[in-house]
């Protein structure tokens, strides 16, 4: 495993300094299958959040890049940036600092993944909320995807099951930190990524909380409501995902604390899917339908509710990884 502070930065312009929040920051645009972006057009640094870049590896050897957050408060950060412009004219970034954890030992630990479109650079907001509110944060990008090792991504297929895999290495990263307490670890998923972090809460009961936003029940309830959304394309789940491991089927075994958030107008996730995992579930859960809200993009519930979204967010991992062991 290495750490570096700095790294690469696409040229493309995706947005400008706005009166008004262009929100880019919104873990990527919706799709319908595995849409990768390579490379960063923005990274933490560019607007002052400290930040290590960290490289690692999955079980089957394939290499992962991820970003460390440790908790820090806001001052150096250029604050009125996050979320706003990606990338950050080099005229208005604020200047490097290094990588420094906030003192106090180590402290619960929120683990961010995206979807199936983008890169975690589309996690910067994200985590930036969490981090800069007492929580380390840690980010990574699936194989395939950002500056992670290449992979070949069927046109068609819904996800990649080594995924799992890579989610696998990265929480054995974040449990071996210092800055961490292992005790006190939750997941935050969006889409491909909430059921994936669902995955993941039903293999480790250790783990103690997820918030999943736009998380489809199965395969089987997901394949015949995308279909229709593009009628070009043959769309199918992978043979070898383990379907004991999705949301439905899994739910009875999770008894850790869920809140699941869906759009009100979500038609890739319906709010039906967050309610029959919901349902099913046997532990402290949680449901918001967010009014007038859709799946993902400009439309997703982080988007259309975004200090409610983050206030809930923020409160529930008070709740379950502050409230279990110790204060801030």
């Amino acid at each position: 495993m290495s750490g570096r502070t700095g790294g690469r930065r696409s040229a493309r312009l995706l947005g400008r300094l706005a009166p008004v929040p262009v929100l880019l920051g919104v873990l990527a645009p919706p799709a319908l299958a595995l849409k990768p972006e390579i490379g960063y057009p923005a990274t933490p640094g560019d607007f002052g959040i400290v930040c290590e870049w960290v490289t690692f590896q999955s079980p089957d050897s394939v290499r992962l890049v991820g970003w460390f957050y440790p908790a820090q408060d806001t001052a150096g950060i250029a604050n009125h940036l996050v979320g706003r412009v990606m990338p950050v004219p080099k005229e208005m970034r604020p200047a490097a600092r290094p990588y420094r954890p906030m003192p106090g030992g180590p402290r619960p630990t929120v683990v961010i993944s995206g979807g199936d479109a983008g890169n975690m650079s589309f996690a910067i907001l994200s985590a930036y909320r969490l981090c800069t509110r007492g929580f380390n944060v840690f980010t990574f990008d699936w194989r395939g995807f950002g500056e992670s090792a290449p992979w070949r991504m069927p046109r068609d297929q819904l996800v990649c099951t080594e995924f799992l895999a890579d989610f696998e290495a990265a929480l054995a990263l974040v449990k071996a930190r210092p800055e961490v307490d292992p005790e006190r670890i939750g997941l935050m998923g969006f889409s491909t990524g909430a059921y994936l972090s669902f995955a993941m809460l039903a293999r480790h009961p250790e783990l103690d909380a997820l918030v999943a936003r736009a998380i489809p029940s199965s395969f089987a309830d997901l394949l015949p409501t995308i279909a229709p959304l593009d009628t070009t394309r043959h769309w199918y789940a992978p043979g070898d995902y383990p379907t004991e491991l999705l949301p439905a089927n899994a739910a009875a075994r999770v008894s850790q604390p869920v809140l699941l958030i869906v759009g009100e107008k979500d038609v890739r996730t319906p709010p039906w899917m967050s309610e029959k995992v919901y349902r099913g579930l046997k532990g402290p859960r949680e449901l918001w339908i967010v009014p007038g809200a859709g799946h993902g993009g400009m439309a997703a519930p982080e988007v259309v509710a975004l200090e409610e979204f983050w206030e809930r967010a923020t409160a529930f991992f008070s709740r379950h990884l502050v409230g279990k062991g110790g204060g801030r």
